[in-house]
């Protein structure tokens, strides 16, 4: 998620996932040499001889799916003094605005650390914000300036 939206906001137009599942149902070789690389990036699994089993990185890819769905331009904005705040603003054809931010913190225990206050600019009346894993995050409009917390999980906000 984070790498589409950084790709986007370079001026990428398009993006796709190249590992969505196993190429066939039934037992994987552990050691095979495509499975040690990427094995563990599957979006999808067989269920019952089928694709049909959805592992949560499939559900944040599909809800990156819906909410960047029409795309115009995706934009960083800059937050002076707190480099490690990354706040993109979405344009999306017949839709209103999306604001995605995420607090960047050590890949491996940056999640253990409470979340931190942010807010910004926003034109709209009210807003609803939802994590990467599909959560509810509370926010709040006031005075054009929309506020919630920020931690390494990216939050949009429409």
């Amino acid at each position: 998620m984070m790498r589409n939206l950084l790709a986007l906001s370079a001026g990428v137009r398009r993006t796709a996932c190249w590992q969505l599942g196993p190429d066939r149902p039934g037992p994987r070789n552990p050691y095979q040499v495509m499975e040690l690389l990427f094995g563990k990036f599957n979006l999808v699994d067989y269920e019952d001889g089928r694709l049909g089993r959805r592992y949560p990185a499939g559900d944040t890819m599909a809800l990156l799916t819906e909410l960047l769905g029409d795309v115009r331009q995706v934009s960083r904005v800059d937050v002076p003094g707190q480099e490690d705040r990354y706040v993109f603003e979405v344009s999306r054809s017949g839709r209103g605005p999306l604001l995605v931010a995420w607090h960047r913190r050590d890949d491996f225990d940056g999640e253990d650390e409470p979340p931190i206050p942010f807010d910004c600019a926003w034109t709209a009346p009210d807003a609803r914000a939802t994590d990467a894993l599909g959560k509810p995050v509370p926010v709040e409009v006031r005075a054009g300036r929309v506020h919630f917390p920020l931690s390494l999980t990216p939050v949009f906000v429409e």
